[in-house]
């Protein structure tokens, strides 16, 4: 079976022939034989598209630009470029260029398309073996799936099961050309000194190592859809909160399942997976905490912690310091960290206003309206239909709210004098009924 045939057998069997296939476009030769692929295939041109993605790490990068945009135009393929900046540098170089080129080329698909990568079976063994130096488990040595959902839309690998050696000879057969990367010969890179100085040994000795490993890569991939719905079953169990994982929950379990829950938890949140070391101090620390301790697991930029025994992923980067914004209570609000909006309306109690509505005296007007952040928490306060003052931090453990989201409420004071906590309480003093003269006040908290 030659290539194209091969290809097109994949795109019918995920049913992909209908779609706009959007591919990511780096002028070196597996994308430039994908590219030609398509090209020869029966989708048609005005189907495909090509995005190449510049990150302006090289000198040659706008020749390789250049060159993209002149080879779709010779097959006339609709072609884009894309010039990104590297940000994430905690990543390093070849984790911060892969987070931008997908940043990039997520600009283009939507859930009628789908987003083809060059990616072969010589590419797959590289991701197995890196794997193994990392002493990943089953997901690490799942590899690269042919298709995994990517932004509204899927992301494929046509050429997964295609060696190096057959891309190679296609672009032979077919006289194509292509750019080559210099810093593909860098094998201070992991992926270069894997692809440059092993990989093709291990093909010598055992010509059938690449396909074996891209099968064990296979059968990890079942065993990881196995996982996964273990822990769907699992975490059907669990609280209505996905960012929120019941200890209670995970102490029935065997270690192998809390292990595999806890996995399909940070996943399920988007979290970068701990190392097993590290899992193991989430275990120890978080899961066997007493009642009033808080330990704090770092996992990259976010955090796990322990509260009224239930593990909370938190990102502290949206805590919010002690504040106090003034208002105008004629115009909406907006919150700080992305909290919402509040909108203010006086209004007369003859006004029918909504259950979800905050409503409160209306304030004088000499009267200063704040909306306050971090407050302490030995203020006393006295919800309605409350007899006694309590303690603002007293009051906190009674609602169950963690301690590092108590910053995030709003408090609406006047004068500095507690008035509400937004969408939790009002003060019994400033509480209203629709049986009296007096203005009143309305906060919508969206």
């Amino acid at each position: 079976m030659n290539l194209v045939t091969e290809v097109e057998q994949f795109l019918i069997t995920y049913q992909l022939t209908k779609r706009k296939l959007v591919l990511g476009l780096s002028g070196g030769i597996d994308s430039v034989v994908l590219l030609n692929i398509l090209y020869r295939s029966s989708i048609p041109n005005n189907q495909i598209i090509a995005v190449h993605v510049n990150h302006g790490l090289s000198d040659k990068s706008d020749n390789w630009q250049q060159f993209c945009l002149l080879l779709c135009k010779e097959y006339n393929i609709s072609y884009f470029s894309e010039v990104v900046t590297l940000t994430k540098m905690h990543l390093g170089i070849e984790g911060a260029a892969r987070d931008a080129r997908y940043t990039a080329l997520s600009k283009y698909v939507d859930e009628h398309s789908a987003l083809l990568t060059a990616q072969h079976q010589d590419d797959q063994t590289e991701t197995l073996l890196l794997a193994l130096k990392r002493g990943s488990g089953i997901l690490g040595l799942a590899g690269m799936p042919p298709i995994i959902a990517f932004s509204n839309s899927t992301h494929v690998r046509p050429l997964l099961n295609i060696s190096q050696k057959k891309i190679n000879d296609y672009a032979q057969s077919y006289n194509l050309e292509w750019v080559e990367d210099d810093s593909n010969g860098d094998t201070r890179f992991d992926r270069n000194f894997l692809r440059n100085d092993i990989i093709n040994q291990l093909n010598e000795r055992w010509p059938s190592f690449s396909a074996n490993a891209a099968r064990t890569a296979m059968l990890c991939q079942q065993q990881m859809q196995l996982s996964d719905e273990i822990a769907v079953l699992d975490f059907q169990n669990n609280n209505n909160i996905d960012s929120v994982l019941s200890v209670s929950l995970l102490i029935k379990l065997s270690d192998a399942r809390v292990n595999n829950l806890i996995r399909y938890w940070l996943r399920l949140n988007e979290v970068t997976l701990p190392s097993f070391k590290l899992l193991e101090e989430i275990k120890q620390q978080c899961i066997n905490a007493r009642s009033d301790k808080s330990p704090i697991i770092k996992l990259g930029k976010l955090q796990i912690r322990h509260y009224a025994n239930n593990l909370h992923i938190v990102n502290p980067s949206v805590v919010i310091d002690p504040i106090s914004l003034v208002c105008d209570i004629h115009k909406p609000m907006v919150l700080p960290s992305g909290l919402g909006t509040l909108i203010f309306n006086v209004k007369t109690p003859s006004v029918i206003v909504s259950v979800s509505s905050v409503i409160v005296k209306a304030p004088e007007k000499s009267q200063i309206v704040t909306i306050e952040f971090g407050l302490s928490g030995s203020i006393k306060a006295c919800p309605q239909r409350r007899d006694k003052r309590r303690a603002l931090k007293k009051l906190w453990q009674e609602y169950s709210i963690p301690p590092w989201e108590r910053s995030n409420i709003p408090y609406l004071c006047f004068d500095g004098v507690l008035v509400a906590a937004i969408g939790y309480w009002i003060e019994k003093d400033f509480a209203v009924t629709l049986d009296n003269n007096d203005a009143i006040l309305t906060i919508e908290y969206q």
